[in-house]
């Protein structure tokens, strides 16, 4: 049998150039000069007041909803996956642990709305599997999953001290839910689908088309329905506010009571209504009844809202919104726009005229922080490895690799698609969809200049092994050009061209420069001699165009990637196809890594890694969402991409071993725990890989504690003094959030084992029996301390229900008196007529 060959493994470093993902919210936390947005796979914390990256945190999976509690000490994630993570925000330094401190798994599909407790303790989480599942965060466990909705779940607000909760979904309904009993007590019905809810005092505002106010208040006993389910809640109409726009509402926030700003799906508007206080509501109803004593006598709608001044956002679309009210009175709301970049627009109440007709005010401060607006289309490395250069429609950017941070930002106007560091690493070449290429000067931070090579893409630009110019394609011409110096300054000039007879899409010279490949668009490959320009051979293979290709550095393989999914290896000496790789998506770009056979290849949502001698999958890592990558630079141990998911990645070879039968078990063992992921309606946790590990340690624990064998290495190995003392210990080790689910996949013969053993480790430990009976005396205080308070509260509530009557009485005596009053000058008046 011979020797198994191993390879060192391609991990994560990071994840950079994201502000604000497409499908994530980013929200204020406190102090509010800090903010948080969603960044894929990381969330990133802000300082909006010097501009700059505070922390970044880890996730599994694509983070889509953050919500922090009412101090901002702890923040909550809902991710794509179904998964909810906590994590602490004590700490805002990168120095601080960037991994949840708590892990939920319960939903089985993307989570889309969550919801703190006014304690901080209980966390609502709702998503698309149209379950609301509750979180007690401090003993890590699930309390209920809550069942009614026949859509996604999309907002969650508790109510009245948490007594409630309401959640809205998309079949058109809002349910009250009762967190005592964890029932639903009442249902809105309404016409379309409700996208969120808020509530203000006791009026409810529910986001369709337009705002419904519904008032909703508990009924008496005598008026609540006599059915077998009791419903005692009644909810009386307001009225409807009518916004602006015919879109979808998206984001309704009631901010400290006095302001109620919306956004809609598709427009850039944010309406703003002001929220009247009692005694500014009363005010207006008096007024309004002065003026039309026949009108309705209680409050309307207008006495509770009016309609304020919208602003507008820089852009035409805003995907989130968050506000707060700051020290000067003012309004700071926060946009998350689609461009990657967030937006703060002030509104101030006293500074600005309010009118029905208002056209919207646009402007507000545009943070785009370290990041591209557009689509990064190019990506390289620097010779020494310590920058990576970015290229996007809007600007070209230079990052530090170590610290992921930007150095320059060059801004310009031209569709780049493809770019290179120049040889001395102080200038780049860029080429653009408009076939324009570009010199830059990275010490000033400038473009030199900028030729006109044709009127096709540029899609590929090559430097030289000789570092005396470079090659790019041209529509169906490869040009090469010299570097040369003029003045002190680096410029290049055309000096030979080659005409293909098709559209080339990638272009490569080998490194002994003997030979030039391209890449067609008519799916072929074709060689030319560097020197003399002249044909040398053609392969195929391919069944559709050739996206990128490359060779190796001892110039005796080419790779190339193309749509039909598959990566193909082929010899320079004969053409000869050696080997064909399948990929489960359309490639974007594939490549050599230095002095080595290994290829990389990137595709929709992940990066490959080959052997190009044996031509096995060597690793798979997940790369890109939302639509993919679109493109890869590869620089030495390091492999950069960049996707449509804003994001740029990085990945660095470790010292760790990689065998790849391990891998290929790992891979069928991550798609078999996929299968087996079984919801179980009766609890709110589901079956996870880390609860089938809990289950199969206490399976092994409980196997060692049937031998009993004082000798047993597995209790020497936990430090455990005998059995009783190893059971408790590997029942420490589990998470609380899995213990439950643990316990539920024993076996049934593990259970009858499981519970005399649990009987045991409670009999015998002095510690829980001594705990037991100071919690027995302290909830007995508690509860006496509870009654005592109830018993006051209940005294004070009458005495104010009398006083309450008292003027009330008062009130209605003075009434008749003028009533009477005004019949008896009445009568005089007619009296002195006649």
């Amino acid at each position: 049998m011979g020797v198994t060959k191993q390879y060192l493994r391609f991990s994560p470093t990071g994840i950079f150039g994201v502000v604000a993902a497409k499908n994530c919210n980013a929200v204020y936390l406190q102090p509010n000069r800090f903010l948080a947005a969603g960044g894929t796979h990381v969330i990133t914390v802000w300082d909006r007041r010097l501009q700059r990256k505070v922390k970044t945190m880890n996730c599994d999976s694509p983070a889509v909803i953050l919500k922090p509690n009412h101090d901002a000490t702890m923040l909550a994630v809902g991710h794509a996956g179904g998964g909810v993570g906590i994590y602490d925000l004590k700490d805002k330094s990168e120095e601080a642990s960037p991994d949840p401190e708590v892990t939920f798994e319960g939903h089985t599909s993307s989570v889309m709305s969550l919801a703190w407790d006014d304690s901080g303790t209980v966390l609502a989480s709702g998503g698309k599997d149209t379950r609301v599942i509750l979180w007690d965060c401090v003993s890590e466990t699930g309390i209920a999953k809550l069942k009614g909705h026949k859509g996604p779940v999309t907002q969650l607000r508790f109510w009245n001290e948490s007594k409630y909760l309401l959640s809205s979904s998309i079949d058109a309904t809002v349910h009250v839910w009762d967190t005592r009993t964890n029932e639903c007590i009442h249902t809105i019905a309404c016409i379309g689908q409700v996208w969120d809810v808020n509530i203000w005092r006791d009026t409810i505002i529910i986001a369709e088309n337009h705002l419904k106010v519904v008032r909703l208040t508990e009924a008496l006993p005598e008026v609540s329905l006599s059915s077998e389910v009791r419903d005692d809640w009644l909810n009386e109409s307001v009225g409807t506010l009518l916004r602006h726009s015919h879109d979808r509402c998206s984001s309704l926030l009631v901010v400290e009571d006095r302001y109620l700003v919306v956004s809609g799906s598709k427009s850039s508007e944010i309406e703003i209504f002001i929220l009247s206080t009692p005694e500014e509501a009363l005010k207006k109803q008096k007024k309004r009844l002065k003026k039309n004593p026949s009108d309705e006598k209680g409050l309307v709608l207008r006495d509770l809202i009016r309609r304020a001044e919208s602003v507008k956002a820089s852009e035409g679309k805003v995907k989130s919104i968050d506000a707060f009210i700051d020290k000067d009175k003012s309004l700071k709301i926060l946009c998350c726009l689609p461009s990657n970049q967030v937006e703060v627009i002030t509104f101030n109440e006293t500074s600005q005229q309010l009118s029905d007709s208002a056209e919207p005010v646009s402007g507000g401060d545009i943070f785009g922080f370290d990041g591209h607006r557009k689509l990064v289309r190019a990506i390289c490395f620097s010779s020494d490895r310590t920058a990576i250069l970015t290229a996007s429609a809007d600007c070209i950017r230079v990052w530090n690799r170590s610290a992921l941070t930007c150095v320059l930002t060059i801004p310009h106007e031209y569709p780049i698609v493809s770019a290179s560091f120049c040889p001395g690493d102080r200038h780049f070449i860029a080429g653009s969809t408009s076939g324009h290429l570009i010199l830059g000067d990275i010490s000033t931070g400038v473009i030199t200049q900028v030729e006109e090579s044709g009127s096709d893409n540029v899609w590929s630009i090559d430097i030289l092994s000789n570092n005396m110019g470079f090659a790019t394609c041209n529509g169906s011409f490869v040009q090469f050009y010299d570097f040369f110096m003029t003045e002190g300054k680096l410029q290049f000039e055309l000096k030979r061209q080659l005409d293909v007879q098709d559209s080339i899409l990638s272009v490569k010279v080998s490194q002994d420069m003997k030979f030039v490949a391209t890449g067609l668009l008519d799916s072929t490959i074709k060689l030319f001699y560097f020197d003399t320009l002249k044909f040398h051979l053609a392969m195929y293979g391919h069944s559709l165009p050739v996206l990128s290709v490359d060779i190796s550095s001892d110039s005796q393989l080419l790779v190339s990637c193309s749509s039909d999914k598959t990566v193909r290896v082929w010899g320079l000496d004969f053409g000869d196809c050696h080997a064909t790789m399948k990929h489960s998506d359309g490639l974007v770009s594939c490549a050599f890594q230095e002095r080595t056979h290994y290829i990389f290849s990137i595709a929709k949502d992940s990066l490959n890694v080959y052997d190009g001698d044996n031509h096995q999958r060597v690793q798979t890592l997940k790369a890109h969402v939302e639509g993919g990558a679109t493109c890869m630079g590869v620089g030495g141990l390091y492999v950069a991409t960049a996707g449509r998911d804003q994001t740029i990645r990085l990945y660095n070879r470790t010292q760790d071993i990689l065998v790849i039968d391990d891998e290929r078990e790992q891979e069928r063992e991550e798609e078999l725990e996929k299968d087996a992921v079984v919801e179980n309606p009766s609890l709110p946790a589901l079956k996870t890989a880390e609860s089938e590990r809990s289950a199969d340690k206490l399976i092994e624990a409980l196997d060692a504690h049937k031998e009993d064998s004082p000798s047993n290495p597995l209790f020497t190995a936990y430090g455990a003094k005998d059995k009783t003392e190893f059971i408790l210990k590997i029942l420490t080790g589990i998470k609380a959030s899995e213990l439950e689910q643990s316990v539920m996949l024993l076996p049934v013969e593990y259970v009858n084992r499981f519970i005399p053993v649990i009987g045991e480790v409670l009999s015998d430990k002095d510690n829980l029996k001594r705990v037991a009976s100071l919690a027995e005396q302290r909830q007995k205080y508690l509860v006496d301390m509870i009654g005592f308070n109830l018993a006051g509260l209940k005294f004070l509530s009458n005495r104010r229900e009398e006083k309450q009557e008292i003027e009330t009485f008062r009130e209605m005596v003075g009434e008749r008196k003028r009533k009477r009053k005004k019949k008896e000058a009445a009568l005089k008046r007619a009296l002195l007529k006649i």
